[in-house]
């Protein structure tokens, strides 16, 4: 017995162009399983007194609970800092609770390094 193979109809092969990127889908992962970033970064400017750790404080502790492995503050526009914020950037250093994880400090002017240093968060520091 033999058996013809007809051939298939003919199909149109041009498909029509959408304008734009096309959507990418969301990826299927549960947020239990979603892994925390690798870096945060929190910009300081100004001068920074005691007056300040009431709003700085709750920042800190956000950057702290969110799992990332590195922790940034920015203090290239911070023109002064007193001793109350030093401590507070050490003490957020601390609370950081894994040697993986780390608090470095970024680009201080020289006077608000000579204060980090003072009260010993000098080797927090990254220039």
């Amino acid at each position: 017995m033999t058996t013809l193979l007809a051939p298939a109809p003919e199909q149109r092969t041009d498909v029509p162009c959408q304008a734009g990127p096309l959507p990418v889908p969301a990826p299927d992962v549960a947020p239990a399983t979603r892994r925390p970033p690798t870096a945060r970064r929190l910009a300081l400017t100004g001068r920074l007194t005691k007056d300040d750790t009431g709003w700085l404080e709750p920042q800190l502790a956000e950057l702290v609970t969110s799992g990332a492995a590195t922790v940034e503050v920015d203090l290239s526009a911070v023109e002064a800092l007193d001793g109350a914020v030093a401590r507070l950037l050490l003490r957020t250093s601390w609370r950081l609770g894994d040697p993986a994880r780390t608090l470095l400090l970024v680009h201080p002017q020289r006077q608000v390094h000579r204060v980090l240093r003072f009260y010993g968060a000098g080797g927090l520091v990254v220039r």
